[in-house]
């Protein structure tokens, strides 16, 4: 159908005309013996690009003056800059000293004389009373004074002070210095300022401003909205993990301390300010189950000693690193990935995998491990000895997804001892490799759509597959259900945001033998174990309206259709790439749907539940 077909049709809907009707009946049978686990709609954090730093909420970039690297030119898809590019402003009072840095390679050497030297970071949101936590590392000559402050350009010219502090007397030596501002205005074009002042020089690294509203360092709206979405379980690592060079014990401690590194995957300078501790604690705060994929490049031993820093009492070696870190308690991750996108016939991983499996059990008898790509090798070398095999599914072929999980449910059946073996898609989404517009693609009600269709599909084989991780986040070059901009910005919440919100507020844990009269939705069904509650997902890919008849079979007589809603564009304009962005951030989303005799109209290009009362 042509777009203006579409529009068309979705015109003739408005005006009254009949939509098409598909008949399904709901019966109390289970489809199969397994439950549907939460836990299916997870979610992943990777260190990659502005994931992690839209998440975080420290206002200044590049705060150890180690550069900001350009992603590889193919990320963007529309040329803008992202969080990760904001760099410090240049002008002829400062410059960057590889002499004695606090910290990394340099830091910036301000020079002042008759006049005062400068250095500002520029573009920042600030909200008016919100205390902003300023510190750093500074080292100064003697008679060297230094104020920080907040200012705004006025139209005028004329610049406007928003908050300031004078720092304490500096020391020639290295010292951290800590004041706190008060913004008397709000805006998101705020310059950060540290002014010197005298005859002499400032040497400045490891500079922070933080929001006092921060949840241990993370954006309470991003928090927020994340608890919203009720993503069960969240995946930390990825591509920086393996093949990359990301290494846990380097992100733990003092976050000044922490040295950046080069994230040559992503082609960024990664601050580090974000480690194992941090994404634990943002799992804390969001309420979710953490995963984490531990670095089969790094080693055996690396690994173990990961999980017994995340688990072990404050009496074990790094149990105790972890509580001098600030957090006393074990984390208890349950769930450990053993090396990330790794073919199961790889030699290495095949030779070591044991040895991993062994090291980080005996860190932690409880752990639940996990392979990475499986493979009938694999599951003959350890299939008996961890709990979940993860393939990755990255495409909108939802036929050869399908006969993925035929293949692993096969193996795991087949395999002697393998029996209690269940799936985790640790990754998916519908695509990973297109950039440009396709990576545009990402962001629109189609592809949430197509993420609806693909949580039908794991639904249906719940009986193998538990655990589901979408790829990814925040941000992402178009492909997570958030995107952040500076602090107090705002969260923005895409089409996929409520295509997941929608199964992860409504589903129920018995998976229903549905029967289906026509190919115009794609329905599943699922009920609650009292049988007094079904609910039946449907994706209609159509742009013009289907209703939605629904029988009951094995159900008390009462049964009915409850109450409905769906993820659609609220206009109804048939366009399957519409995305929500930040001048219209609540178009797609959803919307209540009218219920009459059992039956639902469905509009075009929309992701539904139906709650249905079955007793």
């Amino acid at each position: 159908m042509t777009l203006l077909a579409a529009v068309l049709a979705a015109s003739a809907f408005e005006a009254g005309a009949q939509p098409a009707r598909t008949d399904a009946i709901i019966h109390s049978q289970p489809l199969h013996a397994g439950q549907i686990d939460p836990r299916l709609f997870g979610n992943f954090i990777e260190l990659l690009d502005d994931v992690v730093p839209g998440m975080w909420a420290e206002l200044l970039n590049d705060r150890s003056f180690e550069g900001v690297a350009p992603a590889a030119n193919w990320c963007y898809y529309d040329g803008s800059l992202d969080i990760c590019d904001r760099q410090w402003d240049t002008n002829a009072t400062w410059t960057l000293d590889t002499a004695d840095p606090f910290n990394g390679a340099r830091s910036a050497r301000l020079d002042a004389g008759a006049r005062p030297a400068s250095l500002t970071q520029s573009g920042l949101g600030v909200k008016k009373g919100m205390g902003y936590a300023f510190s750093g590392w500074l080292r100064a000559d003697r008679g060297v004074k230094a104020l920080v402050r907040l200012k705004f350009l006025l139209p005028s010219g004329e610049w406007m002070t928003l908050a300031s502090a004078e720092l304490p007397a500096l020391s020639p030596q290295w010292r951290k210095y800590s004041v706190k501002l008060v913004s008397s205005g709000q805006t998101d074009q705020a310059v950060f300022e540290l002014q010197v002042q005298g005859e002499g020089s400032l040497w400045a690294d490891k500079l922070s401003l933080m929001p006092a509203d921060n949840l241990r360092g993370w954006r309470p709206d991003v928090v927020e909205a994340i608890r919203e979405v009720r993503p069960s379980i969240i995946r930390w690592g990825g591509s920086t993990v393996d093949p990359g060079h990301y290494r846990w014990k380097n992100g733990i401690g003092d976050r000044d301390a922490r040295v950046p590194w080069l994230n040559e995957n992503w082609g960024r300078i990664d601050p580090n300010d974000v480690g194992i501790d941090e994404f634990c604690q943002f799992c804390e705060l969001a309420g979710v189950e953490p995963l984490v994929c531990v670095s089969f490049a790094d080693g055996v031993q690396s690994a173990a000693e990961l999980v017994e820093y995340c688990n072990g009492d404050a009496t074990t070696a790094w149990g105790a690193k972890r509580a001098a870190n600030g957090h006393s308690a074990p984390y208890g991750v349950k769930y450990w990935q053993v090396g990330n996108e790794i073919n199961g016939n790889d030699a290495r991983y095949l030779n070591q995998i044991a040895e991993f499996i062994a090291a980080m059990k005996k860190a932690d008898a409880k752990a639940l491990l996990m392979t990475s790509f499986p493979t009938q090798r694999l599951l003959n070398r350890v299939g008996k000895d961890i709990a979940y095999v993860c393939p990755h599914h990255y495409t909108t072929d939802l036929a050869e997804c399908e006969r993925d999980f035929e293949r692993i449910g096969r193996m795991i059946d087949h395999t002697p001892g393998c029996g209690h073996l269940r799936i985790a898609v640790t990754e998916w989404n519908i695509d990973a490799g297109s950039w440009g517009l396709g990576r545009g693609k990402q962001a629109t009600l189609e592809a949430a759509l197509l993420n609806a269709r693909y949580l039908n599909l794991m639904m249906r084989h719940s009986d193998k597959v538990k655990i589901g991780c979408r790829s990814n986040l925040a941000n992402s070059y178009c492909g997570a259900i958030i995107e952040t901009g500076m602090p107090g910005s705002g969260v923005l919440k895409r089409a996929s945001f409520y295509a997941m919100w929608l199964y992860a507020h409504h589903a129920q844990p018995v998976p229903l033998w549905l029967e289906q009269f026509s190919d115009r939705l794609d329905l599943f069904a699922c009920g609650s174990e009292d049988k007094k509650t079904a609910v039946v997902f449907a994706v209609n890919l159509r742009p013009e309206a289907v209703e939605l008849a629904i029988g009951f079979n094995g159900f008390g007589q009462a049964a009915r259709v409850l109450k409905a809603e769906a993820l659609c564009d609220t206009l109804r304009a048939g366009q399957p790439d519409l995305i929500n962005h930040w001048q219209t951030p609540n178009r797609l989303r959803i919307v209540p749907l009218p219920v009459s005799s059992n039956k639902v109209s469905l509009p075009g290009l929309s992701a539904a539940a139906v709650e249905c009362e079955t007793n």
